[in-house]
């Protein structure tokens, strides 16, 4: 059963996230312009709740808006592929993988560049300060 009975302030709260994301994604047209009060404000309903809910957590996942917008229209109807969303997911994980291996080359870096400036006399430019400045470090 819909209730029209949130406000702006109410579906921030429901969903943990500020007002102004809420009029951020009304502008990017991931949330349907509210119906207003006679007042002006803004009322907003549970599927508002689940549609902001899906939302977050699609971002807190890496999905980016462009993302989002693709789900939530499939999830809408306007698409109706299931191919269409694991190629999506399919296509962020593979996106993630080529974070994490990136992070771990820069990892295996700067531990090279610390055990080089650890073994360090003393003498000279610590070593991260060398390699960075001469671009001996893969980074």
């Amino acid at each position: 059963m819909k209730t029209k009975h949130l406000n702006s302030g109410d579906l921030a709260r429901a969903v943990e996230v500020n007002k102004e994301t809420l009029r951020f994604y009304e502008r990017k047209g991931l949330l349907r312009k509210p119906e207003r009060t006679k007042a002006g404000y803004r009322l907003f309903d549970s599927t508002d709740v689940e549609r902001l809910t899906f939302i977050k957590n699609a971002k807190s996942l890496g999905f980016s808006l462009m993302e989002i917008r693709e789900l939530l229209a499939i999830s809408d109807g306007n698409i109706t592929s299931r191919d269409k969303v694991k190629s999506i997911a399919k296509s962020k994980l593979d996106f993630i993988d080529a974070q994490i291996k990136s992070l771990n080359n820069w990892k295996r870096t700067l531990s090279k560049l610390l055990y080089d400036c650890e073994k360090n006399d003393g003498n000279g430019l610590c070593p991260i300060i060398e390699d960075l400045s001469k671009g001996k470090s893969n980074v």
